[in-house]
């Protein structure tokens, strides 16, 4: 490496470190990802007006809809840091929940869905990540069984050697 190069990479290292704080991922309340560089982020936190046009041309709002949270972080990573480059890969491809904290606030059940990255001579021998993240909502199913009495049609009621019954209505 010649001096240049030297001379940026210390001065990137100190002015990264000062960002490295806004942002931290988490998964399991464990910190995950920490040799990456937080460059910047941003996270999408929206609701949808319902509206509904009167005859009279006015416009009412009943009620709101909370999107699901999104965002995306930028990360400087080191071209020879294989394990977090796979550690990402993992996470991505396996749709794990991870927490992202932005300054002192808290989002949970973030997905990475996309992971872009950038390849220039600006960074050296580094590259940016641009990681982007959609809250999900997780449901776990339970079968609950009914009585005869409970059910609309008998056939789809309960019983103890018929096994479970499809709540769709056979044709």
């Amino acid at each position: 490496m010649n001096l240049k190069s030297v001379a940026t990479n210390v001065i990137l290292r100190v002015a990264l470190n000062t960002f490295n704080k806004n942002f931290a991922i988490y998964k399991d309340n464990n910190e995950v990802l920490t040799r990456v560089h937080f460059l910047n982020g941003s996270i999408n936190d929206d609701v949808t007006l319902m509206d509904h046009p009167l005859e009279n041309g006015a416009v009412i709002t009943d009620h709101e809809v909370f999107n699901p949270n999104k965002g995306s972080l930028s990360i400087l990573l080191d071209d020879e840091d294989q394990s977090s480059l796979a550690e990402i890969d993992e996470y991505f491809r396996n749709g794990t929940a991870l927490t992202i904290k932005a300054k002192g606030e808290m989002f949970p059940n973030m997905v990475i869905c996309a992971k872009p990255f950038e390849v220039g001579a600006d960074h050296f021998n580094k590259t940016v990540y641009n990681l982007s993240f959609r809250a999900v909502q997780i449901a776990q199913t339970q079968y609950v069984k009914m009585s005869t009495d409970q059910v609309k049609e008998p056939k789809h009621s309960s019983t103890v050697n018929s096994g479970q019954k499809s709540a769709v209505k056979q044709l």
